[in-house]
């Protein structure tokens, strides 16, 4: 009966979407993420004998209201990935295992974006899934110029499944551990490298697809992902992350640097 009473509410959630059209800049953030959810379901294809699937290793929701409170904006994408598997699993959908689905706020708004516009889906299918890494699965490493900002170097490569950034080699983490920063910003005062927090932020690499992601540890000043000109927040504290690509510049508070990702050493 639930499932009934679910699918009857996006019946009605389509009938309002040709009434309406699209979210425009007043929506609100659930609106918002049922009508990016919308989008994803109409892409699930037929299999036949009543079987259906959703043929996509990485799914990209991008959300972009500048002027909104980003706090509610942010916790309704937080909880993106565990709405969409739901509705997948009441569609009785086949999806790929490694299925990575990825919702970030959008700071300023994308300028290829039509007047109007405040969310986008970006779909990678399985064949083509993580198509910015270099070849040799699992075996990347990351390089890091420091572009604004004073570091111990200018530039840093590291094949390390962990790499910290932070202000000095040698920090206090907020839950009171001693941890060493891997690109490690000097004690200056310069405008730009005091605002990284001494335990600012972390690269994961997944040991499986040789990807990276970055992680805000709670600083006070804020992460950024800036990729074709547009500014990802990363999220103080989830878990998720955000993904990087080579070519990426990272707002570390005011300083920034930029990424490449290298195939590592066999």
């Amino acid at each position: 009966m639930p499932g009934r009473f679910s699918q009857i509410g996006r019946h009605w959630s389509r009938i309002r979407e040709i009434l309406d059209g699209p979210p425009g800049a007043d929506a609100t953030p659930l609106e918002i993420c049922a009508a990016a959810l919308d989008d994803i379901e109409r892409r699930v294809e037929p299999l036949g004998g009543g079987r259906r699937r959703l043929p996509y290793a990485r799914i990209t929701v991008r959300v972009s209201q500048p002027e909104a409170d980003q706090a509610p904006l942010q916790a309704a994408l937080a909880g993106l990935d565990g709405r969409l598997r739901k509705r997948i699993e009441e569609l009785q959908c086949e999806v790929p295992s490694a299925l990575q689905v990825e919702a970030t706020c959008v700071r300023p708004r994308p300028a290829e974006w039509p007047e109007g516009q405040v969310f986008s889906v970006e779909y990678t299918r399985e064949s083509g899934a993580a198509p910015a890494l270099p070849a040799g699965r699992g075996r990347t490493s990351l390089c890091v110029r420091v572009v604004h900002g004073a570091a111990t170097e200018e530039s840093y490569r590291f094949d390390d499944a962990a790499v910290y950034i932070g202000r000095t080699v040698e920090a206090v983490d907020r839950a009171g551990r001693l941890r060493s920063n891997h690109v490690a910003f000097l004690e200056t005062v310069d405008g730009v490298t005091e605002t990284v927090g001494r335990a600012h932020a972390c690269f994961r690499r997944n040991e499986e697809s040789g990807e990276y992601r970055i992680f805000d540890e709670g600083s006070s000043n804020g992460t950024w992902v800036v990729r074709n000109g547009a500014a990802v927040a990363v999220p103080p504290r989830d878990p998720r992350g955000v993904r990087v690509e080579s070519g990426d510049e990272i707002r570390i508070g005011r300083a920034l640097i930029r990424l490449s990702i290298a195939a590592g050493d066999r």
